[in-house]
């Protein structure tokens, strides 16, 4: 229960963060959010990559 409280106070500082960021623009925020997710998926995915090419180069 603790745990949950915490990281809804943190998700809601995050919020307000961005949105004090974006000065309350709605697609500021969601661009920023768009754009975070598309970064992390780069990460995963070129990890990925490389992960496959190195087990690749062993065989």
């Amino acid at each position: 229960m603790f745990v949950q409280h915490m990281a809804k106070t943190e998700m809601t500082q995050f919020w307000q963060f961005l949105f004090n960021l974006c000065n309350e623009e709605y697609s500021c925020v969601l661009g920023w959010g768009l754009g975070g997710v598309v970064a992390v998926l780069g990460v995963v995915l070129g990890f990925g990559f490389l992960i496959t090419r190195a087990n690749k180069r062993r065989e």
